[in-house]
Order: structure tokens, then C-alpha cells, then sequence
């Protein structure tokens, strides 16, 4: 996806120390805005993650719509450090609006709430933080999700060994969708064991070696539970080559198309997916409306809409996730 260099990208790289990290507008360089043009700022996790990627087109279909000057900034690999300096550069710069997700440490991301920036959480949140609002997936909803699927593929009386990968289990999301999991497979009839937990650091070779790893070592796991968008794909296709995916049902999140071909070709049987289109395009146009129009959402904690997308569904569910909710 094409990416354009403001005119701070120097400023930008100093304060980051990579140059995996750009201000990139979906509406325009910097030094190009109007008069009286609002500027957003997007500190993604993941600067050109598949999955994010889908943020950003909402992002910038939302800023193109608004007439809003909109960078979309993030490093390339998972630093929290590296997101709390981005969010300083945005208050540096005057940002309007700012957008982020959980990872970042809440100091920086108070900060810009200090300064008179409106802040609008997505994904993971910052409770710490006085937000306008958090977006994000119901992670209860999700476990019955997959509990249900595999209820009625396994039936009541099939005893449960269960594996969840997660991108890293330092971040405090990952530790609540496996605590919704745990309490949704836990009243399992036939009995529920969660026999291991593993982390992809956001690499798919690494969420490879991984379950290469935990499947050697725990051959009687039947739930393969993946919370990484890279992990369902990498967990796929190790279960394929250990010839076990008849005696495996693999689940996923998210909605890149690497799962979504896997899910229409059997490779998995499910992916849940949060409309991470909405977290670029909802998450604007909500901050735009509170800014011009002093408008608040009725809670601050809103789900973005959460939904098990398998063969049955899967070519017809993408429409759910893009529905805007005015404020």
C-alpha cells in the first residue's frame, strides 16, 4: 500500500530511531493543509500488518470523506517504546485527534489527553487514560464463539485439550481473551484442559516453530486457538504437514485473506473477526463529531462488532463489520 513522506519525516525518524516508523497521510502531506483542516494522527502497532492495513483503509476513507490531513504512523515491529514517541511527536506537532491502540504505554497517550488532544483507543485498551472512547473486540463473545463451534463439531462428550497461541503474553489482552476462554470452555460437559500456551511475537515463522513445538509435546490436543492474526495461517499449516488436521480443530481471528482462503478451503474452521475497518473509519469519524459537534459516546467501553466468520458465512459477512454508528 502506498505510503507518502510528510514533511516532518526527519523529526519523525529522530525521535524513533528507525526508519521503519513514517508519517504517511491518507489525506495529504503536512506542509500541504488547509487552512482550518483538522490533522489526525494513527499510532498503529503494526506499521504494515495485513490486518492493520484493513484500519488503515477505514482511516483514509474516513479522512478523504471529512477532509481531514490524516498520518498513519506505527512502528514495524511490536515496540510499545517505540509508539510512546510517535505519540509525542503528535503532540508536538499539534495533532487534533489521535488514534491508537493498548500497546502503548498510558503516560505518553495521557499526555496528548493533557494537551487538549481527543484520544480514541482500539483493539486493547488504556483504562488510565481519560479516552473519548474504546473500540475494540468483546472477548467474551468471542470464546463462546469458538466454544460453540466446537461443541457442535465435537460434541458434549469429547473431553477438551485445549492450546492457545497469542502474540505475546506480557500484554494484558492476551491474558483476558484466555481468561474469557478458560470460563466459556470450563462448563465443557465432557471436561476441559487448557494444556499449553505459546506466543508468535507477531512472526509467522516463529508461531510455526511454536506449534511444531507444542504439538510434539502435547499430542493430545484437539482445540487449536490462535489470537494472532499470523498464528491461524502458520498453526494451519503445521497441523497439515503433521497429517493431524482430521484430529485438530484450528480457529483464528481476524480477517486477512491468507485465513479467510484457509477458512473456504477447510484448512480452518474458523476465524473471529472484529472490524478492524472500524477502527480506522468508525474511531474517525466519532473523534471528527466530538471535535465539531462536542458529541460523546453514550459509553466509553463500545464493542466493534464481533462475529465467527466460517464456510458458511464467510463469503457474505464483510458488510456487517463496515456499519458506521453516528454519535
Amino acid at each position: 500500500m502506498k505510503r507518502r513522506l510528510v514533511c516532518f519525516l526527519i523529526a519523525a525518524v529522530m525521535l524513533c530511531g528507525t526508519v521503519g516508523q513514517v508519517f504517511a497521510g491518507g489525506s495529504g502531506d503536512r506542509a500541504k493543509k488547509s487552512s482550518g483542516q483538522l490533522h489526525f494522527v494513527y499510532v498503529t502497532p503494526l506499521l504494515s500488518h495485513p490486518v492493520w492495513l484493513i484500519a488503515k483503509n477505514g482511516f483514509d476513507q474516513a479522512c478523504r470523506e471529512l477532509g481531514i490531513q490524516g498520518d498513519w504512523i506505527g512502528p514495524s515491529i511490536i515496540s510499545p517504546e517505540e509508539m510512546a514517541k510517535l505519540v509525542d511527536t503528535a503532540i508536538a506537532q499539534k495533532a487534533d485527534a489521535l488514534i491508537t491502540q493498548g500497546l502503548v504505554p498510558a503516560p505518553p497517550v495521557q499526555n496528548a489527553v493533557d494537551a487538549g488532544i481527543p484520544v480514541l483507543i482500539v483493539d486493547s485498551d488504556l483504562s488510565d487514560v481519560d479516552r473519548l472512547a474504546f473500540f475494540g473486540k468483546d472477548t467474551a463473545v468471542q470464546a463462546q464463539a469458538f466454544y460453540a463451534d466446537v461443541l457442535k463439531k465435537l460434541g458434549p462428550n469429547t473431553p477438551l485439550n485445549v492450546s492457545i497461541q497469542v502474540a505475546s503474553l506480557s500484554y494484558e489482552v492476551a491474558h483476558n481473551q484466555i481468561a474469557d476462554i478458560e470460563k466459556a470452555f470450563g462448563k465443557h460437559p465432557g471436561g476441559f484442559k487448557l494444556v499449553s500456551r505459546s506466543e508468535s511475537k507477531s512472526e509467522k515463522i516463529q508461531s510455526a516453530t511454536e506449534w511444531e513445538r507444542t504439538f510434539n509435546a502435547y499430542p493430545a490436543i484437539n482445540v487449536a486457538i490462535n489470537l494472532a492474526a499470523e498464528a491461524g495461517p502458520a498453526c494451519a499449516t503445521v497441523v497439515q504437514e503433521k497429517g493431524i488436521r482430521s484430529k485438530v480443530l484450528v480457529y483464528a481471528v481476524d480477517d486477512v485473506d491468507e485465513t479467510l482462503d484457509l477458512v473456504r478451503s477447510g484448512g480452518i474452521d474458523g476465524t473471529v473477526a472484529t472490524s478492524f475497518f472500524n477502527y480506522g473509519y468508525q474511531a474517525t469519524y466519532w473523534l471528527y463529531q466530538h471535535i465539531k459537534d462536542g458529541k460523546k459516546p453514550a459509553t466509553v467501553i463500545n464493542d466493534a462488532g464481533t462475529i465467527l466468520i466460517n464456510k458458511e458465512n464467510v463469503d457474505n459477512y464483510a458488510d456487517a463489520l463496515k456499519v458506521k454508528k453516528d454519535l
